[in-house]
């Protein structure tokens, strides 16, 4: 007889995962990281703030995506488009035409296709900063 996959509430999700992060050293991990970040530079205010609010922003990250949050699923297969877009030329002359998800844009009107287009650039603008700032980050 077959089991049925159970199903877990939001909260259950979330208490599964905050178990699971202690389980593996996830938050030593992050002390280690931040000191050794703070060492590594003059150890000021402004560093350590940065510091904690980029893994704020990864972890809810993760955290989302391992929910499964939609609107998180979606952003992050769009960062990997624009990663994929700047990795191969960082001096795309089209990036926004190489985003365009033609079954959408077909069917709006004119003022739609521009607002479109200027989401569009808002979006990579973002996460072009974010791929640079990540690259950085990692880059040895």
């Amino acid at each position: 007889m077959a089991q049925a996959k159970k199903e877990y509430s939001d909260l259950k999700k979330r208490a599964l995962l905050a178990k699971h992060r202690l389980k593996i050293g996830y938050w030593q991990q992050v002390n280690e990281k931040k000191s050794s970040e703070i060492s590594k530079e003059s150890g000021s205010i402004f560093l350590e703030k940065l510091i904690k609010d980029e893994i704020k922003e990864k972890f809810e990250r993760d955290m989302n995506k391992e929910l499964g949050n939609a609107q998180v699923l979606k952003e992050e297969a769009f960062f990997e488009k624009v990663c994929k877009i700047l990795e191969d030329d960082e001096n795309t002359i089209n990036p926004i035409g190489k985003l365009i998800e033609h079954e959408i844009y077909d069917t709006l009107d004119d003022v739609n296709k521009q607002r479109y287009i200027l989401e569009l650039s808002k979006k990579f603008r973002e996460m072009s900063a974010r791929y640079s700032k990540e690259l950085s980050r990692y880059r040895i």
